[in-house]
């Protein structure tokens, strides 16, 4: 059996009738002034500033929804005993936290860069910006390059990097030594 429900007077939510008769028709937020419940279907955006190998790091802005997702995903460093195991933890309880009270965030990346690679692969999928000052990039206005120094056994690097449109690189990462 099923509670008779009623809309809010002032903001529209439904409520049940009991709390309407009490409370003059007012959902209890209304009628205490408190703060508004979070839109529920409202992504809840979150960013992280991550290190570049150029002068300036980067934001990359996306939903808290999208992030969890592919940290579900991820796996940490090392055995159950490792730190980022923790890490990964954390920043997974602070993403649902911000989906639960709909919250912007900031996130640190985790030591082991773990936070830092599922950002790229959002933003690669189109799921994520990057900010660059007061320029915001989206996928389809970069190109992605792989890059390389040095060319002797042992003794080079390489990784992936991003060009605006200008060809200026705005973020370069290592993925790779020899």
């Amino acid at each position: 059996m099923t509670a008779d429900k009623s809309n809010c007077a002032k903001c529209g939510v439904k409520i049940l009738q009991a709390t309407a008769d009490r409370t003059g028709g007012l959902c209890m937020p209304c009628k205490n002034e408190t703060p508004k419940r979070p839109d529920p279907k409202k992504p809840a955006k979150v960013s992280c500033i991550i290190n570049s190998g150029i002068e300036s790091n980067i934001t990359i802005v996306t939903s808290a929804q999208n992030l969890l997702e592919v940290l579900d995903e991820t796996r940490h460093i090392g055995d159950s005993k490792h730190a980022n195991k923790y890490e990964l933890e954390a920043q997974r309880a602070l993403l649902r936290h911000a989906i639960r009270y709909r919250t912007e965030m900031r996130l640190h990346d985790d030591h082991w860069g773990r936070t830092k690679w599922a950002l790229l692969k959002l933003f690669d999928q189109g799921e994520a910006e990057f900010e660059c000052g007061d320029a915001r990039y989206r996928i389809s206005d970069i190109s992605k390059e792989d890059w390389r120094e040095g060319d002797k056994p042992l003794m080079s690097h390489g990784g992936i990097l991003y060009r605006n449109s200008s060809g200026d690189v705005v973020y370069k990462t290592i993925s790779w030594i020899s």
